[in-house]
């Protein structure tokens, strides 16, 4: 059973999933062609149609109990809800539910990033504003994707 958020917006409903739901949120990925794991103390957040059926889908992960930089990552929105703002939807709430946000992702997504209100850190800034534990994550992820970035709350 998710829990219910009492945000609407454009006739879909925001909701932060619960263990129950994990099935169905991994088939959700599996079905968007998308490779999404949990990796501890996560908090994912779905939005759902009318019909109940998930069309957007976000996971927030903290990585250890003390780390207070949350790695958003698998931010998914079904190829035919695309271009309703419901990725941006999805960003605001977790920018608002989470102290510091960091994520990596290609070039191309920059603008949705940045216009949410996060910052693209310069590659040589990475230790210095990432922990540990997310600065190794990024340049492991970086090996096999160089142009990625990283971005975090300001």
């Amino acid at each position: 059973m998710t829990q219910h958020f009492t945000t609407k917006t454009n006739g879909y409903t925001l909701y932060l999933a619960q263990k129950s739901d994990k099935k169905a949120i991994m088939r959700f990925y599996k079905n968007q062609h998308y490779s999404a794991s949990f990796m501890g103390y996560d908090h994912c957040y779905l939005l759902k149609d009318n019909n109940d059926d998930i069309i957007a889908s976000v996971i927030v992960s903290t990585l250890t109990e003390r780390n207070t930089q949350a790695l958003l990552h698998a931010l998914v929105v079904k190829a035919d809800h695309q271009g309703l703002g419901l990725a941006k939807t999805l960003l605001e709430h977790c920018i608002r539910q989470h102290a510091t946000i960091v994520c990596f992702a290609a070039p191309n997504l920059k603008t949705l990033y940045t216009k949410v209100g996060l910052s693209m850190l310069p590659d040589n800034q990475i230790e210095q504003h990432l922990n540990e534990v997310l600065s190794c994550r990024y340049r492991s992820y970086q090996k096999q994707q160089p142009l990625l970035n990283a971005f975090i709350t300001c």
